[in-house]
């Protein structure tokens, strides 16, 4: 390969940072980059510097993959926990004192009981 050669791959390589670059052009320079010819110490900064921006945009991706997989989580856990104190808010529950203690129960059944008492033949 010639001297021409070389700096045609080193001004690509300027046009890459730059972003001056085609889809095609990042995938040529990618691939010479791996060859014999690019093994000059010239070109040692350039692969560095792609393999580094390689790697860091596959770790943002999954970083990115990894938080989005967390939101999902915790949205659903705190949709449950909603749905867990909405139904809760729903039932009818009411505290009444039978005989000097408290008793929690759904008003249906106590009001049930009320007028049972109320009007049971035992009652004067």
């Amino acid at each position: 390969m010639t001297q021409h050669d070389l700096s045609y791959w080193e001004d690509m390589a300027q046009r890459y940072f730059l972003a001056e670059t085609s889809d095609e052009e990042e995938h040529m320079l990618r691939r010479f980059l791996c060859t014999r010819e690019a093994q000059d110490s010239r070109f040692d900064e350039i692969r560095a510097t792609l393999s580094y921006l390689h790697v860091s945009k596959a770790n943002r991706s999954l970083s990115s993959r990894r938080s989005l997989r967390i939101l999902v989580i915790a949205a659903c856990l705190s949709a449950i926990a909603f749905l867990g104190w909405f139904q809760y808010q729903q039932q009818d529950i009411s505290c009444v004192r039978i005989a000097g203690q408290s008793v929690e129960a759904d008003a249906s059944l106590l009001m049930e009981q009320q007028l049972t008492e109320m009007f049971s033949s035992t009652n004067p």
